[in-house]
């Protein structure tokens, strides 16, 4: 079983590069966008949603290996401090916040205007919800 949780927490923190990089990719492109002259921010905002797609992998992996890992190597929640449980909530709170950025997602792809604002906000909200997170993953497992 040792094998197992070895190449499961791989795994995990596979996921998680993933989506932060997908945070700090789409804050630097919005920055990009923001200053690119109007002929150029169409093909620079075509780069977001597919990183949006990419971190939906991401976080996927992050609760298949999770949730694995929880009964494979905790024997299940109850084990668990409750640092783990605010980590879960932050990863319950993450995983809405995505879901409400791909609505937002296809709200601007159909033309709504006011989509683009609200997505950078949720962006930020994923984000700040995805370190605390982690912040508490290191308190529980440290």
């Amino acid at each position: 079983m040792q094998g197992l949780n070895q190449v499961l927490l791989i795994l995990h923190f596979i996921g998680l590069a993933i989506g932060f990089s997908v945070s700090i990719s789409n804050i630097v492109m919005s920055g990009l966008i923001a200053k690119a002259a109007p002929n150029e921010k169409a093909i620079l905002g075509r780069f977001p949603p597919v990183m949006a797609h990419v971190g939906s992998g991401g976080l996927v992996l992050l609760w298949v290996t999770g949730l694995t890992m929880v009964f494979t190597k905790w024997n299940g929640f109850g084990s668990m401090p409750w640092q783990f449980h605010v980590k879960l909530t932050a990863v319950v709170l993450l995983t809405l916040t995505v879901g409400y950025i791909h609505r937002l997602m296809k709200q601007a792809r159909l033309g709504d205007t006011s989509a683009p604002a609200k997505l950078q906000a949720f962006g930020k909200m994923a984000t700040l919800f995805a370190l605390t997170a982690v912040i508490f993953a290191v308190l529980t497992f440290e």
